[in-house]
């Protein structure tokens, strides 16, 4: 079997960034209006992709552990694509007042370069990274990529990562929608039940042209024009569903770390599908529908003008809305 990263566009490419910014991604899942509690210190994030830019001066203090599946030398996770890299920065680019902010800034990247330089990557590679993740017990692990690829042996690593308590968030696809508009265009790893498939919108949260619709359509987060690190310490500006699905992943780490601080435990998947569910501002067909899922997964569900252009003064009116609910949610299931 053959894997291959999801189409994606880059659109734009800057070679620094000195002032430091906040993508609209990251300010529509209302990230910084958790960093005042957690910022996702001691969270194991997992990527499985192309690779990083290990020197990049946004990731190069965030990355605990690497291995590469893709050839022979285990050491070199040298991204030659630029995919990984790019998703590595949604997730946890660090506050270091250059460059840009991920989600869960203090994240600990833990890097499987199952992908060559073309996006292409082989099951063993694919089963591989997710075993070694295991093995480092990681909380959350990020697949931006899908395929039509599916084989038993491939539902039984997923199952294996599941019921290890590792929560799996999968790119949906960008396939679009099928001739008609009623066909399944998701991929797999998202197609599997134990994953959780993200979709992607714009920053007027709308269904991006080019993300998979299905009826496991889960979640869905900002994935045009989203801009990120890049390779040789530069920045980009991508599209695609791959670059929704780190943006839930980062929020991942900041729910597990806020459950670890107040509860001392980590959250089950099952734990964290709920949260994103509840959490999430329905879009689209009323309910779950086959294009957003459950809706956009924010921690604070604010009008998106408001939201995404005056994020500053938003932050001074105390909205955090996410402590009171998680308490009350959080001390329901432990009672289960």
């Amino acid at each position: 079997m053959r894997f291959k990263i999801s189409d994606f566009k880059v659109l734009d490419v800057r070679p620094s960034q000195k002032r430091e910014v906040i993508d609209y991604g990251v300010e529509m899942v209302g990230a910084p209006l958790e960093w005042g509690e957690t910022t996702g210190k001691g969270i194991k994030v997992g990527i499985i992709d192309t690779g990083i830019d290990i020197n990049h001066q946004d990731l190069k203090g965030r990355v605990k552990d690497y291995v590469n599946f893709s050839f022979s030398d285990r050491k070199d996770i040298l991204d030659e694509n630029g995919h990984g890299t790019h998703v590595a920065g949604i997730i946890a680019a660090e506050r270091n007042n250059v460059g840009i902010i991920g989600v869960a800034p203090e994240a600990d990247l833990y890097i499987a370069k199952a992908f060559n330089k073309d996006g292409t990557a082989g099951f063993d590679a694919i089963r591989n990274s997710i075993l070694w993740m295991i093995e480092r017990d990681v909380d959350v692990i990020n697949m931006s990529f899908s395929s039509q690829t599916y084989s038993q042996e491939y539902q039984k690593v997923i199952a294996q990562a599941y019921a290890k308590g590792i929560t799996l968030v999968c790119a949906a696809g960008n396939e679009g929608m099928s001739e008609g508009g009623s066909g399944n265009t998701i991929g797999y790893p998202a197609r599997f039940d134990e994953t959780i498939a993200v979709t992607a919108v714009n920053v007027d949260k709308k269904r991006a042209d080019f993300s998979s619709i299905g009826e496991e359509a889960e979640i869905a987060a900002a994935g045009k024009d989203i801009y990120s690190c890049y390779l040789d310490n530069s920045y980009a500006t991508l599209s695609g569903t791959s670059m929704a699905t780190p943006i839930i992943t980062g929020a991942v780490a900041l729910l597990q770390a806020k459950g670890i601080r107040r509860y001392k435990r980590r959250l089950t998947p099952e734990e964290i599908r709920l949260l994103l569910h509840i959490y999430s501002e329905d879009l689209g067909d009323i309910g779950r529908d086959n294009e957003y899922g459950f809706g956009l997964f924010s921690f604070g569900r604010i009008n998106k003008t408001d939201y995404v252009y005056n994020n500053a003064a938003l932050r001074t009116r105390g909205l955090r809305r996410s402590d009171l609910f998680m308490n009350m949610l959080i001390a329901a299931l432990l009672l289960l």
